[in-house]
C-alpha cells in the first residue's frame, strides 16, 4: 500500500501536463507575436524616420512656398538658402516672431516674401494646421518643407491633411550624433501615433 502511494505521487498529473503545454504554447504565440511586430516596425522604423522621401536642393521643382517646421537652426539656414536659389518666392516661419533666429526675417529684411503667423499651438500639429489655412488663403498650390530627416514622415503627413497639394521635403545637410538621432526615434513614432489620432482642425 504504501509503495503504490509513492508511485501515484511520482507521476504527473493530466492536469499539470496540460497547463505546462498550455504555457508554451503561449510563450511561443508571444514570440511569434514579437517577431512579427519587429518585422513591421524595422522597415518601417527605416523608411519613415531614417530615410524617408526627400529631394536634393539643388534637383527640388519651384514651389509657390518654402514652409519651415521649426527646430534645428539648420533647418531655418536650409529654408533662406532655398530662397536664395529662387525655389519659391515666399517662405513661411510659423511662430517666427518668436525665434531668435528669425526676427530679421519676419520684420520683412529680405527680399522674398516671408510669412510668419502664430499657430494656435507650438506644435508639428499646429505649424501644419496654420501653413495649410495661410496656403489656402494665398491659392498655393505646391509646396517645399523643410524639416530634419527624422522628422519628414510626420510633418508631410500633418501637413497632407491641411493641404491637398504635391510637397516636396528637403533636410538639412547635418551629421547627427548616433545615439543622438537614435533617442529621436521613439519620439517621432509616440507623435506619429498620436497624429494619427488627433483630427486636424484645418
Amino acid at each position: 500500500m504504501e509503495q503504490s502511494q509513492v508511485q501515484l505521487r511520482t507521476e504527473p498529473s493530466p492536469t499539470g501536463q496540460s497547463t505546462t503545454t498550455r504555457r508554451r504554447l503561449v510563450l511561443w504565440i508571444l514570440a511569434g507575436v514579437v517577431v512579427l511586430v519587429a518585422a513591421m516596425i524595422i522597415p518601417m522604423t527605416f523608411n519613415w524616420f531614417v530615410n524617408p522621401p526627400t529631394q536634393e536642393m539643388a534637383m527640388v521643382q519651384p514651389a509657390d512656398a518654402v514652409v519651415l517646421f521649426a527646430g534645428a537652426t539648420e533647418r531655418l539656414d536650409t529654408a533662406v538658402e532655398l530662397m536664395e536659389r529662387g525655389a519659391a518666392p515666399n517662405l513661411v516661419v510659423p511662430n517666427g516672431s518668436t525665434i531668435d533666429d528669425a526676427e530679421e526675417l519676419c520684420e520683412g529684411t529680405a527680399s522674398y516674401q516671408v510669412f510668419c503667423p502664430a499657430s494656435d499651438e507650438i506644435t508639428t500639429k499646429g505649424e501644419a494646421e496654420v501653413i495649410g489655412r495661410l496656403a489656402e488663403e494665398q491659392g498655393w498650390s505646391r509646396l517645399i518643407a523643410v524639416t530634419s530627416v527624422y522628422h519628414v514622415h510626420r510633418a508631410t503627413f500633418l501637413l497632407g491633411r491641411c493641404f491637398d497639394g504635391p510637397v516636396d521635403a528637403v533636410t538639412p545637410s547635418q551629421d547627427l550624433d548616433p545615439e543622438e538621432f537614435v533617442g529621436k526615434i521613439p519620439h517621432e513614432w509616440a507623435g506619429f501615433l498620436a497624429a494619427l489620432v488627433l483630427p486636424p482642425v484645418c
